[in-house]
């Protein structure tokens, strides 16, 4: 099992994220974890931007409403996100997996001189 957006568990009120790690996900090559934590980062920053849209959107009343409404629009910003994500999204996962290589390798500067 990967981690993906959907193990998040965002909400359209700004919670905060926490990761769900599969077990899989420990046996997996590290480029491949690598590929993965880059691409569900770009995908949880997608739906932050994509909150204020679904939030602007307001249901006719005879169509639905309420709690479940709410957590059926968070669930579909998510898949939405990761959608955007694994086609490529704003090209943000590939800085983030750079950065994440940088921050591995012994080759990275010191922070401060």
């Amino acid at each position: 099992m990967e981690a993906g957006i959907g193990d998040w568990g965002l909400g359209i009120g700004g919670s905060r994220p926490t990761a769900v790690v599969g077990a899989d996900s420990k046996h997996a090559s590290p480029d491949s974890r690598v590929d993965a934590a880059a691409r569900d980062f770009e995908a949880v920053f997608i739906a932050q931007m994509l909150a204020p849209l679904f939030s602007s959107v307001e249901t006719p009343a005879i169509a639905g409403g309420g709690k479940s409404e709410a957590f059926f629009k968070s669930l579909l910003q998510e898949s939405y996100a990761k959608a955007m994500a694994e086609r490529g999204g704003f090209g943000l996962a590939d800085h983030v997996k750079a950065s994440l290589i940088s921050l591995q390798s012994h080759d990275s500067p010191e922070p401060f001189p």
